[in-house]
């Protein structure tokens, strides 16, 4: 059993860094089509438009959308491979020596958003915050550190036991959902845009 602390305002972490060369081969994706237009003539359309999908689904797979969620319930850490849901009751420590580190009972969870200590990441908040709440946060820049310690201000501090241990405990889960569909199509793209580009 655990002691909540205060309620902290729930938030999404992300890295301004990745969206921004994510967005920069969205751009080069579009500008393939018209670049194999000109170089190879109309024979272009058969071949151009898979490496233009492999690199538009990379930059929305390994770019765009990584990012970790903090809320009331727990902590959603989304990755190119999958997407953990983490009760805060399972959480044993969140670290940031080598980069953005959820500590569970399972292991360590480290965050593609920011793999070492020098990342930079974006907080926005993600509660719709009515009249007599906190007052709405803008977006702010965070170290890999601040970011972990505002994921810590969620972690439960353990509570202290009183009497004999309760008759029933249910326990916090630790769910994965593996991005299946998403990896088999990149790596199918990438077999398909390497075959194509080789062509122009």
């Amino acid at each position: 059993m655990s002691v909540p602390h205060d309620d902290p305002v729930p938030f999404r972490l992300v890295a301004p860094a990745m969206r921004r060369f994510a967005v920069a081969l969205w751009i080069v994706a579009v500008a393939l089509v018209p670049i194999g237009l000109i170089t190879d003539g109309p024979r272009a359309l058969l071949l151009v438009p898979a490496p233009s999908a492999f690199t538009a689904w990379f930059a929305w797979t390994a770019l765009w959308r990584p990012r970790v969620l903090a809320t009331a319930d727990g902590v959603v850490v989304v990755d190119v491979r999958r997407t953990t849901r983490i009760a805060w009751g399972r959480v044993l420590e969140v670290r940031s020596r080598f980069g953005l580190e959820v500590v569970t009972s399972e292991g360590d969870r480290r965050t593609w958003i920011a793999p070492r200590p020098t990342a930079r990441l974006r907080l926005t908040p993600v509660a719709p915050l009515g009249p007599g709440g906190p007052a709405q946060a803008a977006e702010t820049t965070l170290t890999v550190a601040e970011a972990a310690d505002r994921l810590r201000a969620f972690v439960p501090s353990p509570a202290p036991l009183e009497g004999p241990p309760p008759a029933e405990v249910t326990p916090a889960r630790i769910e994965h959902r593996v991005h299946g569909w998403s990896v088999v199509a990149l790596i199918a793209l990438g077999l398909l845009g390497s075959m194509a580009g080789a062509r122009i």
